[in-house]
């Protein structure tokens, strides 16, 4: 006969054979944990359950309880942040949770019960950025309650989280599981807070902060600086920005946007061509549309040069750079008229939420346009490439500073025309065009004085020039 007894967690069979072997101890619930058995599985204990006693030659087998910790004694390991939810609404900006209300709890999931005891050291809660922009590492304060499994821990804010600031929670090696196992790796939770509409706040795109994942968008995109005066909105907000509104969409229609171009292209050739794209949209924490009551002030930095711009196909003079603006209703681009640059950037004042784009345009002016070496003496004593020589054949005359789209007319001082040359950034090095000495008949121009002009379309300047052969 087998006779049962049953104590809270834990089950004894007791054999009534008189074998023995007369008792086997199990942990209730513990399906799927390994057994080690006698011979005839007439005694048991489950893996980890420390065994006092030795196995007697006569086979006879003592043992006494102890504590089952789950894994075998002597064993080491660790354990793992399962899963971590902010808040009730999850909102994502390249991989960082936004909009996360002021009043928001963290829950985190482990994958084993956790020591009471190092919640408060093995956990940290930083704010990294504030809500202008600005990085720190200063302690957040928070409070935590467990459920009845040790496994789940739900984090609030003590008072409320700031407003607009990113926060960071780390587990750490002090974090240990109730077996005494430390954290497998140092995890972070990251999320920004609500923008709190009585303080100034810096909307920044791509958000500068560790383990962001990379800012989506088109390669040549452009980093993006809000700067939003106190009381803009009338309640607490969070601003999204999609760098690449063609194939990402927040609230513009992609059509409007190609149609818009082709307008410009269609005026100012291929230098009005967007570099840099960037949709700007807020909502407050029911998700509804948001609207400015006040301008805030925009910086786009761009990639390249002070002279150049990188990223684009069509060569593109920073000096032509502007801010302009999607008017969705006639699907046009309008250029912001206060934008100006400001070193490898573009500052401007936007009253609304849009599509903002950096577009350039040919440069037409001519007053800089300069030749040089003058006189060119390919054959003289002092012939060569470097500064202050008298040039080469094979390098000719160059031209320099040119307009973007111009026409290069060489004349004799009587006033024949000896060679028309036709420069455009898009075909050759932006703003310079040589002149390798050569006639419109391919001759050599003999030595003496010429006289050049260059034309725009809108501008133009003349000057002289000499050879020596």
């Amino acid at each position: 006969m087998l006779a049962l007894l049953v104590w809270p967690t834990w089950l004894y069979a007791i054999d009534a054979s008189g074998g023995n072997y007369d008792m086997t101890k199990c942990l209730i619930g513990a399906s799927g944990i390994n057994q080690v058995t006698s011979a005839d599985y007439s005694a048991a204990y489950s893996v980890g359950e420390d065994v006092a006693g030795t196995e007697s030659s006569a086979g006879n087998y003592d043992f006494v309880s102890g504590y089952f910790s789950g894994y075998a004694s002597g064993y080491t390991g660790t354990f793992t942040l399962l899963s971590a939810t902010v808040g009730t609404n999850r909102i994502l900006q390249d991989g960082l949770q936004v909009g996360v209300p002021l009043n928001a709890t963290v829950q985190l999931v482990f994958s084993n019960s956790l020591d009471p005891a190092t919640i408060a050291n093995g956990i940290q809660i930083n704010m990294i950025m504030n809500n202008l922009g600005q990085s720190e590492n200063d302690a957040a304060l928070w409070t935590s309650t467990s459920d009845v499994t040790g496994t789940t821990i739900t984090i609030s804010p003590q008072g409320t989280w700031l407003g607009n600031t990113v926060y960071d929670i780390a587990g750490t090696a002090s974090l240990r599981s109730i077996d005494g196992f430390a954290l497998a790796t140092s995890q972070h939770v990251q999320f920004i807070t609500v923008l709190d509409p009585h303080q100034e706040n810096v909307v920044l795109h791509p958000v500068p902060i560790q383990n962001a994942a990379p800012a989506t968008g088109a390669a040549n995109a452009s980093a993006l600086n809000l700067d939003i005066p106190p009381d803009t909105f009338s309640d607490y907000a969070y601003v999204l920005v999609s760098r690449d509104p063609i194939h990402n969409p927040l609230q513009v229609n992609p059509i409007t946007l190609q149609n818009a171009t082709q307008k410009a292209q269609a005026t100012g050739g291929a230098y009005e061509t967007p570099l840099a794209l960037a949709e700007i949209v807020a909502y407050n924490e029911q998700n509804q549309p948001m609207s400015l009551s006040k301008p805030a002030n925009l910086a786009v930095t761009y990639s390249g040069s002070l002279s150049t711009v990188s990223g684009m196909n069509v060569p593109i003079r920073a000096a032509t750079l502007s801010l302009w603006t999607l008017d969705s209703t006639h699907a046009l681009w309008v250029k912001m008229p206060d934008s100006q640059l400001s070193g490898t950037g573009l500052l401007g004042s936007v009253s609304q939420f849009s599509v903002y784009a950096l577009m350039g345009s040919a440069q037409s002016d001519a007053s800089d346009v300069y030749a040089y070496p003058v006189p060119w003496r390919p054959h003289g004593p002092n012939a060569g490439t470097g500064l202050g020589q008298t040039g080469t054949d094979a390098g000719g005359i160059t031209f320099s500073n040119l307009p973007s789209e111009c026409t290069i007319k060489i004349y004799t001082i009587s006033g024949d025309l000896v060679r028309q040359i036709q420069h455009s950034d898009l075909t050759g090095p932006v703003g310079q065009e040589p002149w390798d000495g050569r006639t419109s008949g391919s001759s050599y121009a003999a030595s003496g004085v010429y006289l050049w002009r260059v034309n725009s379309g809108t501008d133009g300047k003349n000057g002289k020039l000499m050879i020596i052969r």
